[in-house]
């Protein structure tokens, strides 16, 4: 018993000297503070441009302060959390693209590189670019769209019914239609909606709600205009721009080869063209130049689509603004793609909207409303956008 107890003893004995040899063996952990670091001086910011919001995911927002770096990457900007792009630095400003987030009282922090505190700006509104129009639901499959002198939207849905959105947006029925749907759809100089549905007949709406044939076609057609002169020019499966004249009589205006035609529009003196060429496969914008009443000189390329944008996105509708800008409607990521006139081109507002852009049509300001289409139910939706900018005029819109 002795014996064992000896053992039990050496044995603690042991492990107490190991365990002293370690510890006096081994050095502290050094510390990570250094006395002499020296940061650099806090960020502060002491106002802010535009002063009293922007829209957000389009916005440019210019922080003014002090102490910011001037390489844009040591610079860090976030809207409740949520990173902007950073585009521009200098010491005392930094210019930052606000992201896609919407609120009335958001906080922007900054933080410099190097710096130990943030700087801070409270509270600054975020108002969204674009937002859903009339309350439409996934019950609802809409298709063409046009806008009064009044700014009422005026929304085609398959099952022959016209819906009447008013300007701050409240849904009513309109009326019903001779055909299932409108494909494309315009508002005439009488007031009156003036429609298409693919087959070669030509459709009116009068104010008063009660629907008829206006004209018959030379072949199908799937979107019109109104030009100078009170003529009406479309245009579809049948491969030619059609010209309907105020009388109703109609004639082909301009023969297009092998193209179908997807959308028209009317701008300063030409008739634009939007539309496949089966031929090639090829999307293009094409344009004829308005002579005279009763003539449309040659077409000749506008936009080459498939060339400049890619095969995997189709061209589905197009509008102007009044500067001159093209904006086509596709089924690409993109949405919509800016158009400008020397040929430039880049999306609007990426990561703001969505695809499909069905159709599309400028209001009497700088809303752009859009009947987005697509494959989940959920998001069929129309929309309006603010585009900073008017659209270029419509000649039946008086």
């Amino acid at each position: 018993m002795t014996s064992r107890l000896n053992r039990f003893v050496q044995l603690a004995v042991l492990l107490a000297i190991s365990a002293w040899l370690v510890t006096c063996g081994t050095e502290p952990t050094p510390s990570i503070w250094d006395p002499e670091w020296k940061g650099r001086p806090d960020p502060v910011i002491t106002g802010v441009e535009p002063p009293g919001g922007t829209f957000a995911g389009i916005g440019i927002v210019t922080l003014i302060g002090e102490n910011f770096s001037s390489e844009p990457a040591e610079n860090h900007v976030y809207f409740d959390g949520v990173k902007g792009e950073i585009l521009s630095a200098t010491p005392t400003a930094v210019q930052v693209k606000a992201p896609n987030l919407t609120g009335d009282s958001v906080r922007i922090k900054l933080r410099v590189d190097g710096a130990i505190l943030f700087a801070e700006w409270y509270p600054y509104k975020l108002e969204p670019a674009a937002i859903e129009w009339g309350d439409f639901d996934k019950f609802d499959d809409a298709y063409a769209i046009a806008c009064d002198k009044d700014e009422n939207l005026y929304v085609s849905l398959k099952g022959r019914k016209i819906v009447k959105v008013t300007p701050d947006g409240e849904r009513q029925d309109y009326t019903t239609s001779l055909a299932d749907k409108a494909s494309g759809m315009k508002i005439g100089p009488d007031g009156s909606i003036y429609y298409v549905n693919i087959l070669p007949f030509m459709f009116k709406i009068s104010p008063q709600g009660k629907d008829g044939l206006f004209a018959r076609l030379p072949g199908g057609a799937f979107d019109l205009d109104f030009g100078p002169n009170g003529n009406i020019y479309c245009g579809g499966s049948g491969k030619a721009v059609y010209r309907v004249k105020p009388d109703g009589s109609s004639e082909v205006a301009a023969d297009y080869g092998n193209v179908v035609i997807r959308t028209i529009r009317v701008y300063e003196g030409y008739v634009y063209v939007g539309g496949k060429d089966n031929s090639t496969g090829e999307h293009k914008v094409w344009r004829n130049k308005i002579v005279s009443a009763t003539e449309l000189g040659p077409q000749e390329v506008y936009f080459d689509w498939t060339a400049k944008i890619g095969s995997h996105a189709d061209l589905l509708s197009l509008t102007f603004a009044a500067d001159g800008d093209m904006y086509v409607g596709t089924n690409a990521p993109e949405a919509i793609f800016v158009v400008h006139p020397d040929g430039s081109f880049e999306p609007l507002y990426p990561g703001v909207i969505e695809p499909e852009t069905y159709a599309m049509v400028w209001g009497n300001g700088q809303y752009l409303y859009v009947n987005r289409r697509n494959v989940d139910a959920t998001k069929k939706k129309i929309i309006r956008i603010n585009m900073l900018k008017n659209g270029a005029p419509y000649f039946g819109r008086q």
